[in-house]
């Protein structure tokens, strides 16, 4: 948890601490080549082992994947699903997709895609997304749009997808910068052209419940988009953060453009429209600072997800 106490005043410096919450798992044969966190709290780290046996094919149709001309190898995928010392397996189809993205819908399903797609014309593309439901078997593909920076599963099964520049501006899918679409992969919701600022980049993503908040450029805002697609609007003077924790009253940031691991930035939430933010120090629990690692922000937690375990800070 962070420390109470104030953010305001000249050159006020807060430091926040992590707790180490799990270790990095690790598959012999295998390699981890995807994590995240899921609106459960669960942690999930995808591991990947090629497989050059059955035919693509064969293989996909086996699982109720319809599969694409152009095809590359197949991979074996396997999920760990964590939760307070609890694991489950998940053991899914022989896929030829690159997986770099992953959630779990709150009925247990899989959603596995690929940050990037082939799109040459609209009868000529592959498919980037698998959504798997391990009870059945069964496997469906979905199109999410080349470029995609960050996916997070909301209460309702929707999936909010969003872009980096790539996909804003090669993409039809993605233009928009953030996609709302539905458990079946359909798009429901884009993010308004209309709107006050528009998204060239979407830095970071946040879904927690059925609502959804981003970071993006080139303006860096952060705009929370309500359960039924409702804008609130806080200006920063941040730039370049590529993950934050949320609560009702407080933002926790990572590190800005060319600052160090250990620095973040941390505000109040108000009704004004403006976020105004003092620096803060990402402490380890032995109270060093932060190393590299990746940062991932899932509610009103931020995650470390490093090469000697996982950590969590939570806003309250």
């Amino acid at each position: 948890m962070l420390p109470r106490g104030s953010i305001g005043g000249a050159g006020l410096i807060r430091s926040i601490q992590f707790e180490k919450i799990g270790t990095a798992p690790t598959l012999p044969g295998f390699s981890l080549t995807a994590s995240g966190v899921a609106g459960d709290q669960s942690l999930l780290f995808l591991f990947e082992f090629s497989d050059g046996g059955a035919s693509t094919a064969t293989a996909l149709r086996a699982s109720g994947v319809l599969p694409h001309p152009k095809m590359g190898r197949l991979k074996c995928y396997r999920l760990l699903k964590s939760n307070a010392g609890s694991e489950l397996w998940i053991d899914l189809p022989p896929l030829e997709l690159h997986a770099s993205k992953i959630d779990l819908f709150p009925d247990g399903r899989v959603l596995l895609a690929s940050s990037r797609w082939n799109f040459q014309v609209e009868t000529d593309y592959n498919l980037n997304g698998i959504i798997f439901d391990p009870q059945t078997g069964q496997a469906s593909r979905v199109g999410l749009g080349d470029g995609i920076s960050d996916l997070q599963i909301d209460q309702r099964g929707r999936i909010w997808v969003g872009y980096f520049d790539e996909g804003v501006f090669g993409s039809s899918v993605g233009q928009a910068g953030l996609v709302c679409f539905s458990d079946l992969g359909e798009k429901v919701w884009e993010f308004p052209a209309d709107a006050d600022h528009t998204i060239d980049d979407c830095y970071a993503l946040n879904v927690t419940g059925a609502d959804a908040a981003i970071f993006f450029y080139s303006d860096f805002p952060i705009c929370k988009i309500g359960a039924d697609f409702q804008l609130s609007w806080w200006q920063t003077e941040l730039q370049g953060c590529h993950a934050f924790a949320m609560s009702a009253t407080e933002i926790l940031f990572s590190s800005q453009y060319q600052e160090s691991s250990e620095t973040a930035h941390i505000g109040q939430l108000d009704r004004e429209g403006v976020l105004y933010t003092k620096r803060a120090r990402l402490l380890m629990p032995d109270g060093s600072g932060r190393p590299p690692g990746r940062l991932h922000g899932r509610g009103n937690h931020l995650y470390h997800f490093g090469e000697d375990g996982i950590y969590r800070a939570t806003v309250v």
